[in-house]
């Protein structure tokens, strides 16, 4: 090899040094992306480290979405008029997708979070626990709703968390009233909810009022079940139902599979006698 073709790399060295395959570097040469600065009669082909930079150009546009023609053209005629405007762009698309990536990852999260827990818990077990006021965000009264206007709630309290960016993961919850505790109308909801940190209109807030509840688990359908234990406890202790009780998913469709297996929390205001 010759002093000066000892500057240059080879095709495998610049494909190596570009993290890329050969094939990548003979497909650009022919669609007249980036070609070897030396192409000797031997078919040895050169690159140089300038060409290097340029590589690292046409890849920056390639990872911002950018097809391969329209970096072809744009690289052919550069000028900082042309590329600027282009750059500013790409960074405020950037900048949305970490921040739709950083909301994705909030999201998983969240979704770990509730299933570690649900794996440390007795789901046989009741307990009394003392919880901190917490805000959600409810949907349309829907008691005694018609059928298909109570799925349509629920669609439109998802549609309405999502639409405005308030989704951390958390599944839909509901919210049954003291009468409907009493009756056995367990399917009864007044409200479906959702848990969100921030951005509630006050006319969409419910808040959960601090203070002691009752707390056991429901499995699949064994609902009648699961508030005869609770309710039992709460007697037996000398207590009597508050004003609400509040059912969320600790295990949902989206770990176990059937809905037999899914596991819901249920946490029922208390009060002295």
């Amino acid at each position: 090899m010759s002093e000066d073709l000892k500057k240059y790399f080879t095709t495998g060295e610049f494909a190596k040094l570009c993290n890329i395959k050969k094939q990548t570097l003979f497909h650009y040469d022919e669609i007249g992306l980036i070609s070897p600065e030396i192409k000797k009669e031997n078919g040895y082909r050169y690159y140089s480290y300038h060409q290097f930079e340029l590589f690292q150009v046409i890849n920056l546009f390639k990872e911002v979405g950018l097809p391969l023609k329209e970096i072809k053209s744009l690289i052919k005629g550069k000028t900082p008029g042309r590329i600027l405007p282009l750059l500013k762009e790409k960074s405020v698309e950037i900048e949305d997708k970490v921040k739709k990536l950083k909301h994705l990852q909030k999201i998983i999260e969240t979704k770990v979070s509730l299933t570690e827990q649900a794996l440390k818990t007795d789901f046989s077990s009741v307990s009394f626990q003392y919880l901190n006021e917490e805000t959600f965000m409810i949907g349309k009264n829907t008691l005694h709703l018609p059928e298909r206007k109570y799925v349509a709630a629920i669609s439109e309290l998802i549609h309405d968390v999502e639409s405005r960016g308030l989704d951390e993961g958390y599944p839909v919850g509901g919210i049954l009233a003291r009468e409907q505790i009493l009756n056995k109308d367990f399917y009864n909801y007044i409200h479906f909810y959702v848990k969100v940190k921030e951005g509630i209109d006050t006319a969409n807030e419910h808040v959960r009022r601090k203070g002691l509840y009752a707390i056991g688990y429901q499995k699949g359908e064994e609902v009648e079940d699961a508030y005869s234990r609770i309710i039992q406890f709460i007697e037996k202790n000398g207590m009597q139902i508050g004003e609400y009780a509040y059912e969320e998913f600790m295990l949902d469709e989206v770990m176990v599979d059937g809905f037999e297996n899914q596991i819901t929390k249920i946490l029922i205001q208390v009060q002295e006698v």
